[in-house]
C-alpha cells in the first residue's frame, strides 16, 4: 500500500464532517480520498443504486469543498457484482478495495451504518483489529439524536404494528387500556426504530412481496407434502436407505429477510436441514441424495428469490450449476480425489504436489514399498 484514505460513507447527521476530517488527513497525499459506498442486500443481475448514488454524491460535494481544487477525490460502488450480508463480508469488500488502489488508511464516519440498525449492533471495528489495517474512527461530533425521515417512518410502521398487537390480544374497549396500549407501542418505536428492519419499509416492495406470496406460500405447501411423502417412504423401507450429506451453499439472496426465508423453507422441507447460517452462506444437511439434489438445483432457492425479487430474477441457475455449493460430508464429498498416502501413514507431497522436491532421507522407503502401502497391500518390512 502506498497512500491515500478509505472512507465508507452512509447516510449520516456526522457524513460531512466526517469527510472534512478525512480531507485533512489525505492532503498531500497523490493518492486522495477514496469514498465507497457498500451495496447491502441486493442481488446480481438488476441492482438499484440511485439512493446509494445520492448518498456518494453528497459526500463527494463535500470532499470537493474542504479540499483544493487538484485535490483527487474518487468515488465507487461496492458490490453490486456479488451478494453480501453482513458486516464481514462489508470490510472484505473495504480491504480489496484499498489492496487494489494501494490505500492505507480507513477512517470511519461514527455515525456510519451498514443498513437502517444502529451503528453499534454491527461494529466494523471488532473486524478491523483482526486484519492489521491503519483504521481510525473521525472524532465528528453526532450532533446529538436527531431522529432522520426514515427513522420516524420506521418508527411509525413499528409503533403502529405494536398497538394493533396489542388490541388483538387483550381487545380492550375502555379508556385506560387503550392509552396503555399507546404508550406500549411508542415505548417499542422509540426502542426498536433501528433494530427491527435491515431498511425503511417501502409501501411499493412491500405490497410486490405480499402479493408474490399468494404463489410462494402454496408453493413451498406442496413442496413439503411432496418431501413428507418421500420421507415416510424412506422411513417405513425396510432397508432405510438413507445418504446424509452436508454441504455449503452460497445463497443466491443477500437480505437478512430473504435469507431468512430460504434457510426455513429449507428446514421446513423435510429431508433438508439449515444447520447453520453466516451471512449469506447456510450449512445444510440432508438425509438422501435426492433431497441434497433438489438443494443444489435450487428448487428452494429460486421460489425465495421470485418472493423477494420478483419473476424476472427468479431464472437462476442454481447452486450447484453456479458453482456455489462445497460438499463437507456424504457421497459428493467421498467423490473429490483424495491425495496419495505415504507408507507412513502421512500425505505424500511428491504425489500431491508436482513442483514439491524430493528429499532423500536415510528413512525413506523404496518406491514398489510405497505402492503397495498406497494400493492396501503389504509391505516386506
Amino acid at each position: 500500500m502506498t497512500g491515500g484514505v478509505l472512507l465508507p460513507v452512509a447516510p449520516s447527521s456526522s457524513l460531512e464532517e466526517t469527510v472534512s476530517y478525512a480531507v485533512s488527513l489525505a492532503r498531500g497525499d497523490d493518492a486522495g480520498i477514496h469514498l465507497v459506498r457498500t451495496v447491502p442486500g441486493h442481488y446480481v443481475g438488476d441492482v438499484a443504486t440511485e439512493a446509494d448514488n445520492r448518498v456518494l454524491s453528497r459526500a463527494e460535494q463535500r470532499a470537493r469543498e474542504a479540499s483544493p481544487d487538484d485535490f483527487p477525490v474518487t468515488t465507487a460502488l461496492l458490490g453490486t457484482d456479488r451478494y453480501i450480508a453482513g458486516p464481514t463480508e462489508h470490510v472484505e469488500l473495504f480491504l480489496e478495495y484499498a489492496r487494489e488502489n494501494g490505500i492505507d488508511r480507513i477512517v470511519l464516519d461514527p455515525g456510519y451504518s451498514l443498513d437502517a440498525t444502529a451503528p453499534t449492533l454491527q461494529s466494523l471495528e471488532s473486524i478491523l483489529e483482526g486484519t492489521g489495517v491503519e483504521f481510525e474512527r473521525a472524532p465528528a461530533e453526532t450532533g446529538g439524536w436527531r431522529p432522520t425521515r426514515d427513522e420516524l417512518l420506521r418508527a411509525g410502521v413499528i409503533g403502529v404494528v405494536a398497538f394493533a398487537f396489542y388490541v388483538a390480544l387483550g381487545g380492550p374497549t375502555y379508556s385506560f387500556a387503550l392509552a396503555s396500549g399507546v404508550v406500549t407501542g411508542v415505548i417499542a418505536a422509540a426502542l426498536l426504530r433501528n433494530v427491527a428492519f435491515e431498511t425503511t419499509p417501502s409501501l411499493g416492495p412491500i405490497a410486490g412481496t405480499i402479493a408474490r406470496g399468494a404463489y410462494f406460500v402454496p408453493y413451498l405447501l406442496w413442496e413439503i407434502t411432496k418431501a413428507n411423502v418421500l420421507f415416510a417412504y424412506v422411513v417405513l423401507h425396510p432397508r432405510l436407505p438413507i445418504d446424509p450429506g452436508l454441504d455449503r451453499v452460497e445463497a443466491a439472496v443477500g437480505s437478512g429477510m430473504s435469507v431468512t426465508a430460504f434457510a426455513n423453507s429449507i428446514t421446513l422441507t423435510p429431508g433438508t436441514l439449515t444447520v447453520d447460517a453466516n451471512g449469506h452462506q447456510l450449512l445444510v444437511h440432508s438425509l438422501t441424495e435426492g433431497a441434497r439434489d433438489d438443494l443444489v438445483e435450487g428448487v428452494h432457492e429460486r421460489p425465495v428469490r421470485y418472493l423477494f425479487y420478483g419473476r424476472e430474477n427468479a431464472d437462476l441457475p442454481g447452486p450447484d450449476a453456479r458453482g456455489d455449493v462445497e460438499a463437507l460430508v456424504g457421497p459428493a464429498a467421498s467423490a473429490e480425489p483424495e491425495p496419495a498416502v505415504a507408507a507412513d501413514g502421512g500425505i505424500d507431497t511428491a504425489v500431491d504436489s508436482p513442483n514439491s522436491e524430493t528429499v532423500d532421507s536415510p528413512t525413506a522407503e523404496p518406491e514398489s514399498v510405497v505402492d503397495a502401502s498406497a494400493s492396501g497391500g503389504e509391505s516386506d518390512e
